[in-house]
Parts: C-alpha cells; structure tokens; sequence
C-alpha cells in the first residue's frame, strides 16, 4: 500500500514537472498534477482489479481523456493540453527502455518481446483515448446538427 502511495505521488510530480516544462499556465498546473496523479491511481486500481495491465492503461486513458475534455470546457483551452500531461504517468518507459537496449545489444529475442509489449502498452493508451474522443466527437456533431435545424426551421 506505501508503494502505491509513493507512485501516485510520484505521479503527481513527474505530471506537474512535465507541464511546466511545456509552460502550462501556472493556473493549470496544479489541476492538471492533480488529474495526473488521479489517472495513475486509477490505472494501478483497474490493473489490480482486472489483472490486466492492458485494459489498465486502456480505463486509465479513458478516464484522462474524460477529464481532459472537462478541463478544456471549464478552463477555456485546448484538451490535448490537458491530455498529454495527463497521460505522462501511463507511458510505458521501462518496456521502452528495455526494447531500446535488447536493440541496441543485438538481442533480437528480448527485443520483438519488449516491442511487442510497448506496442500493446501504447495501443491500449491509443484505443482508451480515441473512444472518448470519438464519443465527444460524436456529440458535437449532434448538438451542432439540433442548432442548425433550429435556426432553419425554428418553433
């Protein structure tokens, strides 16, 4: 349990330490570490749930990229400003690590399991991110279509 405590925390610091590095409005940071933190806790308690460090990454990124486009609502600004800081806890850095260096080593066998493993870590990120966005994407075209259809033919 301390363990998780200290990755949440340290979550918190890698996202805040991120944004500021991208000269995020100071106004965001917090916020946005906040939210950072919370998508690590989130993916460490799905992961533990379903056993699945894929479908982990997958809720994780949906729940970031929810709270993204909430943000950018609330905070008037784009949400991949929020998104990208977000899910910077979720990237996969060690298998990427490990990939890179059986590379580099020559470990071809070491090396197509680490790719294979990065590219399913960043596929899961990839998919948790777009269904959301494609759900928003979705519903503003259906509140855009209402509006038109008022101003044409209006009641």
């Amino acid at each position: 349990m301390k363990q998780e405590w200290i990755q949440i925390i340290m979550a918190f610091g890698g996202t805040f330490g991120f944004s500021a590095f991208l000269h995020l409005d100071k106004n965001k940071l917090l916020p946005v570490s906040i939210a950072g933190a919370f998508t690590w806790a989130l993916f460490l308690v799905a992961r533990n749930w379903s056993g699945n460090e894929m479908a982990g990454l997958f809720f994780a990124s949906a729940v970031a990229s929810v709270m993204a486009e909430i943000f950018a609502r609330i905070m008037k600004a784009p949400s991949t400003v929020f998104l990208i800081s977000m899910l910077v806890p979720l990237i996969p850095g060690g298998n990427l690590y490990y990939t890179m260096s059986h590379l580099v080593l020559g470990e071809s066998a070491q090396f197509n399991i680490y790719l294979r493993l990065v590219l399913w870590e960043a596929s899961s990120i990839a998919l948790g991110v777009m269904a959301v966005v494609s759900v928003v994407h979705l519903m503003q075209q259906m509140v855009s279509y209402r509006k038109k259809k008022t101003e044409i033919f209006p009641q």
